[in-house]
């Protein structure tokens, strides 16, 4: 079994997106922790069961105790006992089907490693729920889940109207490790859970606001945790019944406003009305687009122009964002008008260009 351990990252992954898949409960949890920070953890356990093999012998009590520890660490996320303890059987399988040799030993051996594993994993698992309000937690999480899906829920305790926020928690630094994406998880939801249901769906987090609550101090909440603006956007929804739709909007507001690369923020329809309209497909859209056609094999015109619109048309503040010069900007808007006929500086065109850059990042996004 010595030629699984170079292996071992691969079916670390392989186990995580097969638990993923096949247990509800782990798609509540952000992506980055899925693929970071839940696959270091995979890893760890499949070599130490690996050592076991082969050295023959039996994890010890310290060996055991990190394993352990996370295994515990699913029910400050709120998971079920079941989706924790689901999951080592579900790995094993994994394993198995992607081992080469001897299938027959290495069952045998996972089944007894699973033996010494899960027991301990449940006792420390029990133990910590405990020492939480465990089931409120686990409740507004699926409650949190039930409302996104359009399921029917229990009214009592719930406003008329919810602000839908959806925002993405900034990367952690590589230096940091995979368990900072863990933590920062964590931290959001702690501080926000008593204002609001808080649970995540891929790589994003989602917020259902009682509309009657200030959405803005809530983001900037976020913001102090995360220690840097994070790209985050809302829209309302009048009504449970619709909580989907809003949630829908807002996923595709933030998504909006990531491809166009604007500033990190809490975005509302309002604030990307016109893009947003642009985004439909249509002969309009693809109009806009041709402006900026002629450009095309002169990216760093593509880039004056877009960071003169995005700087709400200050030459100063555009120039510092490209790094070069003011009268290298100028030079650069000249060009433009030079090759598309339209005029940055000149309001009527502006708007034009404008809308046009719009386009034509969207079109460069769907290909």
């Amino acid at each position: 079994m010595a030629e699984l351990f170079p292996r071992s990252g691969e079916i670390a992954a392989a186990m995580m997106a097969r638990c993923a898949a096949e247990i509800p409960a782990y798609r509540l949890l952000p992506a980055t922790v899925l693929e970071g920070d839940l696959v270091a953890n995979a890893r760890a356990v499949f070599e130490l069961f690996l050592t076991t093999v082969a050295e023959d012998r039996r994890p010890t009590s310290d060996e055991l105790a990190l394993p352990i520890a996370w295994g515990a660490e699913r029910a400050r996320d709120g998971l079920p006992l079941e989706a924790v303890l689901k999951v080592y059987p579900l790995a094993a399988r994994v394993a198995w089907e992607l081992a080469d040799g001897d299938r027959l030993v290495l069952g045998a051996r996972m089944l007894d490693f699973l033996g010494e594993v899960m027991p301990r994993v449940a006792e420390a698992y029990l133990r910590e729920r405990d020492d939480l309000d465990w089931e409120d937690r686990e409740d507004r999480q699926n409650l949190a889940a039930s409302l996104l899906a359009g399921r029917p829920v229990r009214r009592q305790g719930l406003a008329d109207s919810y602000e839908v926020v959806v925002f993405h928690l900034p990367a952690p630094p590589l230096a940091a490790g995979t368990r900072a994406a863990t933590d920062l998880f964590r931290a959001v939801r702690s501080d926000l859970d008593s204002q609001a249901l808080v649970t995540f769906k891929g790589d994003g987090g989602v917020l259902l606001v009682p509309s009657d609550s200030d959405v803005d101090t809530l983001a900037a909440r976020i913001d102090r945790i995360c220690g840097r603006p994070c790209m985050a956007s809302v829209s309302h929804a009048p009504d449970l019944a619709g909580i989907p739709a809003a949630h829908a909007e807002a996923v595709e507001i933030l998504g909006l406003a990531e491809s166009l690369r604007r500033p990190p923020r809490l975005y509302r329809l309002a604030d990307l009305a016109v893009e947003f309209q642009l985004a439909r497909p249509g002969p309009a859209r693809e109009a806009l687009a041709r402006v900026l056609a002629p450009l095309a094999d002169h990216p760093h015109l593509i880039d004056a122009l877009r960071a003169f619109v995005t700087s709400d048309y200050n030459r100063g503040e555009a120039a510092s964002s490209l790094n070069i010069h003011r009268n290298t900007l100028t030079y650069r808007l000249g060009r433009i008008q030079l090759i598309t006929g339209y005029d940055a500086t000149r309001p009527a065109d502006a708007r034009r260009l404008a809308a046009a850059m719009t386009a034509y990042d969207i079109a460069a996004q769907h290909g």
